[in-house]
């Protein structure tokens, strides 16, 4: 019987900078499981995505990575982004601070995340496509505009606060609220006005557990588009304590669209939070791609 073969990326600067650590756990396992793994630690922002991008997968079972949010989105643009179209099955081992696609699910430790992976059972996942800057982005978890990205700032200038940042992060906006002009286009409906924040949910969850979109499917074709033109400090708060159950979408200030394509157009270049990630501007296009990827599950 063939050993299986898998591809592992490491992200030792991801959420606790514990990948180096759990590497020697998965190590272990696979090995007892007689399987081959064939390692490499990122060394600087981008390298996940060039490995996953250029390392010969020929032979390969998987291509698993330990990391939280960034690493997966790094590694999933990786291989949708690879010259042969070689496509082969996602393995996620958490190892972020938030891990919201992992969490969507219903995968949380590293242990389960490893009997998945050696067990080989996959589902396809759809993928959110994006045309921002000149460029070409995937994301797996959210696209956020905004306040969530004012959010995602702080966070990552707090991050010395290690797992609470992210809800201090919000604390901290809620009570110094931005509106920026926008022309929010959802399958076609236009709306022009002013938000608090526009956020695309690929998944349930954002951040560390914030249940942002409790509609969200990762095998429906679409993204729920989860926005707030104007909302007081209270209402925010009122948001806010809704965020841990999802129960914040009935609240009047907040609308909820599930669509498969969305568009921000912006007056000014605003950055974009993609899945927790910093980068690229708006205006930017979004349109689903389902099944795109394949995870074990």
């Amino acid at each position: 019987m063939t050993s299986k073969r898998f591809m592992l990326v490491v992200n030792p600067q991801g959420g606790l900078r514990r990948g180096l650590a759990l590497l020697e756990q998965v190590r272990a396992r696979f090995a007892a499981a007689g399987a081959v793994l064939d390692v490499h630690v990122s060394q600087h922002r981008g390298h996940a995505a060039e490995l996953a991008r250029t390392l010969d997968l020929r032979g390969c079972d998987g291509f698993c990575l330990i990391g939280g949010d960034g690493t997966i989105h790094e590694v999933a643009n990786g291989l949708l982004q690879r010259a042969d179209g070689v496509s082969i099955p996602l393995g996620l081992i958490p190892g972020g601070t938030g891990n919201a696609v992992l969490l969507h699910l219903g995968c949380t430790t590293p242990q389960d995340a490893m009997e998945r992976i050696l067990a080989g059972a996959t589902q396809r996942v759809d993928v959110a496509r994006l045309a921002c800057g000149g460029q070409t982005v995937y994301c797996l978890n959210i696209v956020g505009w905004g306040g969530v990205v004012d959010i995602n700032r702080t966070a990552e200038r707090w991050r010395w606060l290690g797992r609470p940042r992210y809800t201090l992060a919000t604390l901290w906006h809620i009570f110094r609220p931005r509106r920026r002009p926008a022309r929010l286009v959802l399958d076609g409906e236009t709306i022009d006005d002013e938000f608090l924040f526009v956020l695309g949910c690929n998944t349930k969850f954002t951040g560390k557990g914030m249940h942002v979109a409790p509609r969200a499917d990762l095998a429906d074709g679409k993204i729920d588009v989860v926005f707030v033109r104007q909302a007081s400090r209270i209402q925010m708060l009122r948001l806010f304590r809704g965020i841990s159950d999802g129960s914040f979408v009935t609240l009047p200030s907040v609308e909820y669209r599930q669509v498969r394509s969305f568009r921000i157009e912006t007056r000014t270049r605003d950055l974009l939070n993609l899945d927790g990630e910093l980068e690229s501007c708006s205006p930017v296009s979004v349109n689903m791609i389902p099944g795109a990827l394949a995870v074990f599950a």
